[in-house]
């Protein structure tokens, strides 16, 4: 339905509310993107074309890391933006020269938490993430044995995330270290990526396994 429609179906006093909704919408959008462009200039972050951003970003950016956003990327960090209700801000973070994260073009994104502390983390062009996912490549704690569950760990056992392109990850998604997830894949919400999932399917669960391949009639 266009502007025009809504007008002519709705009474004014169902119109008022739902266009000051849009103006405060609009006016965070601007507000939010001006401040995600001084802290790019802030903690030299690449991005390499225009992005929109609703509600906070933080970033920690390592000496020597790199974060890399492509044109088109879409940040929504603002419940009142979302749908549903999401976290009040998305946090990309580095922790070793070695580090990088590579956000594609056209991607968007909601209230994302992405830690790569010395690998590569990739997310493809296209690319769809529901609200408050974690993506990692490392278990940030030793398992065993339990005394050294205090401390970090090297990072010999970290190991890099590959999302694929036109990827559709749903809400509360774990995308778990040395996971890669295959071209036009589903991974349903509140899963826990923990391997390879190939393309063009349909994952779910804890770990996520494959349910279902799509195939070019497949809706």
């Amino acid at each position: 339905m266009d502007a025009i429609d809504i007008i002519k179906t709705y009474k004014i006093r169902d119109l008022v509310p739902y266009a000051i909704y849009q103006l405060i919408i609009l006016g965070d959008r601007l507000h939010s993107t001006a401040i995600f462009w001084a802290k790019v200039w802030f903690h030299g972050i690449e991005v390499r074309g225009p992005v929109s951003v609703w509600g906070r970003v933080l970033f920690v950016r390592f000496p020597g890391s790199r974060i890399i956003i492509e044109r088109n990327v879409r940040i929504i960090s603002r419940p009142l933006r979302y749908a549903l209700n999401i976290y009040s801000q998305s946090k990309l973070r580095t922790m070793q020269p070695s580090a990088c994260i590579r956000i594609g073009e056209n991607v968007g994104f909601n209230s994302i938490s992405i830690l790569a502390r010395s690998q590569v983390i990739e997310i493809g062009n296209n690319t769809m993430i529901g609200g408050n996912c974690q993506i990692m490549d490392t278990d940030s704690h030793p398992l065993w044995p339990p005394e050294a569950r205090s401390y970090y760990p090297g990072s010999e056992h970290d190991a890099s995330v590959k999302i694929g392109k036109n990827v559709f990850i749903g809400l509360n998604v774990i995308v778990l270290k040395g996971s890669q997830i295959g071209d036009n894949s589903v991974i349903g919400a509140g899963s826990v990526v923990n391997g390879r999932i190939p393309p063009n399917c349909i994952a779910a669960g804890v770990p996520a396994k494959v349910i279902r391949t799509m195939t070019g009639d497949c809706g």
